[in-house]
């Protein structure tokens, strides 16, 4: 955890250094397509029927998303193509699948979704000897992922009690790598892998179970009756970028 908020401080201080000195470096936007992967993607158990999934299958069964980035670069020729440094940022949003949400809707409750915060630093190689306007590129970068998961439930139900789940985000070391072709200057297509790390989902004390107080069902939780559970998050994007 540690080393996850100093690269993420790193990367802070890399993007501030950059913008004081923007005329040296390129930035880039990317409108981002993504597929879940991982545990994140795994389906809910079928032992569960009902919402709210609460913390034993909350963060699984994400659904195709969305997202955008803003990095900074800096490229220069190393004789043989091109080297560009980069720190990016991102923030990805997955909502859960389409059969959940509709029982979710069915009993008026709040539906949970899911974002990805990735802070990264990495190096983009650009090889433009093959064609004039088209030059293809590997990149590779290392850092830090939030996630947050949303609440989930409703705080007063006169039939079934009060059902409200809140939880904490998590901070993990995360990786990604990709590969694509510049379009001339300022359009780019990629095809990405980001291993968003393992993340441990916790409730807060906000969470209430049935007719009992937030204090109380934090009292429960911490005498080990409920255990933080593990998510192995990942994303499979597909990028396209717009270059200044």
């Amino acid at each position: 955890m540690k080393n996850a908020v100093k690269m993420c401080s790193l990367a802070l201080l890399l993007i501030g250094m950059a913008s004081s000195a923007n005329a040296q470096f390129r930035q880039s936007v990317y409108l981002n397509g993504i597929l879940p992967t991982g545990g994140f993607a795994k389906d809910v158990s079928s032992s569960q029927t009902d919402v709210p999934l609460e913390i034993t299958e909350i963060g699984k069964d994400a659904a195709l998303g969305i997202g955008a980035s803003y990095r900074v670069s800096y490229r220069f020729d190393v004789g043989v193509g091109e080297v560009a440094p980069l720190v990016e940022a991102s923030l990805f949003w997955n909502m859960i699948g389409s059969d959940w949400r509709e029982k979710y809707g069915d009993k008026d409750y709040t539906t949970p979704t899911y974002f990805n915060v990735p802070i990264l630093v990495g190096v983009s190689y650009f090889y433009d000897e093959l064609w004039q306007d088209i030059t293809p590129f590997g990149e590779f970068g290392i850092g830090a992922d939030w996630l947050k998961i949303t609440r989930e439930g409703k705080k007063a139900d006169e039939s079934n009690g009060t059902l409200y789940y809140a939880y904490k985000g998590d901070i993990a070391m995360a990786w990604m790598i990709g590969a694509g072709a510049m379009f001339g200057r300022h359009v780019s297509v990629g095809l990405y892998y980001y291993g968003l790390g393992k993340h441990y989902v916790d409730y807060t004390d906000k969470t209430i179970d049935k007719n009992a107080k937030a204090k109380d069902y934090q009292e429960h939780r911490e005498t080990g009756q409920e255990k933080r559970q593990e998510r192995s998050v990942g994303e499979l994007a597909l990028r396209i970028g717009f270059h200044f």
